[in-house]
């Protein structure tokens, strides 16, 4: 009996390090560390295949760091700092698209991990190109001078906790297929935003601290869309074009509309307005004052 407890404590004792062991030959870890100038705007260009994406705010207001995990033998990774140029390139790219490794049971087992962290003392211009998988961004507090997202499929989720120190030029989404929320872009502080939803659901929200004359375009296609407007600033916004007539419009009773635009009731005594073009697509469409 003795024997027997001895030779499964050591089997219990043995079997974690060889399963981290084979974990360790399984994926590749690659990371680095970049130091951002002042001189000039950052660039930020991203480019990942397939994966689970993280985008936040660093701790350092010039040094950012980027850490890749993923499938060995299934991706190409490449990251690029120009400091010349102050400008960072990160690419992740998937192999062979048709033909997926199977692991020890099989199944499917294909995986990427891109973590980016971005100094939050220079201004930046990001942007990003996400093929497939799952996309967060938590962008509060930084200085960003343009944020553009272009998503295939997937689940997205971007946020602005803090409003941008800075104004934004342009903001740009395109999340095609899945399911996408996007919070407090008031926050982002942009003078123009373009956002387009493909199939799927999708949440838009405008609140925060949403600059004075700002224009934003909110273009759908097929799925449920709720939009989210800001309750403290005048409100002028048309709906028309695309599946305008098949979609199913529910839209805030504060709401009026006089000729070919909604109103919000105190739009003519406010003395911050902001102004929203909407097209809806085939399904549902929700309009929401916060």
């Amino acid at each position: 009996m003795k024997k027997i407890v001895i030779i499964t404590v050591s089997f219990l004792l043995i079997f974690p390090l060889s399963f981290l062991f084979g974990q360790s030959r399984y994926y590749e870890s690659v990371s680095e560390e970049f130091r951002a100038g002042m001189e000039r705007p950052l660039e930020v260009i991203l480019d990942v295949d397939a994966g689970e994406v993280l985008v936040e705010r660093g701790s350092d207001r010039q040094t950012g760091t980027i850490s890749m995990r993923f499938t060995r033998d299934e991706f190409r990774e490449k990251i690029d700092f120009d400091e010349r140029k102050n400008r960072l390139k990160v690419s992740l790219d998937k192999k062979n698209w048709y033909k997926l490794k199977k692991s020890r049971n099989g199944r499917d087992d294909v995986w990427a991990e891109v973590v980016l962290r971005l100094p939050h003392g220079v201004d930046i211009l990001f942007d990003s190109k996400v093929k497939a998988g799952e996309v967060t961004m938590k962008m509060g507090g930084l200085r960003l001078r343009e944020f553009c997202l272009n998503n295939w499929a997937g689940e997205v989720d971007v946020s602005f906790d803090e409003p941008n120190p800075i104004t934004m030029d342009y903001l740009d989404i395109d999340a095609k297929v899945g399911e996408a929320k996007f919070i407090h872009l008031g926050n982002a502080r942009f003078k123009r935003a373009d956002i387009n939803g493909g199939i799927g659901e999708i949440e838009v929200d405008f609140t925060g601290e949403i600059l004075d004359e700002s224009k934003a375009k909110v273009d759908l296609d097929i799925g449920e869309a709720t939009i989210i407007l800001p309750g403290d600033m005048g409100i002028k916004m048309s709906i028309g074009g695309g599946f305008s007539f098949l979609s199913q419009k529910n839209i805030d009773s504060s709401l009026y509309k006089r000729g070919g635009f909604y109103y919000s009731d105190d739009y003519e005594d406010m003395d911050e307005r902001f102004f929203i073009r909407v097209t809806p697509g085939l399904g549902e469409l929700n309009i929401e004052i916060e």
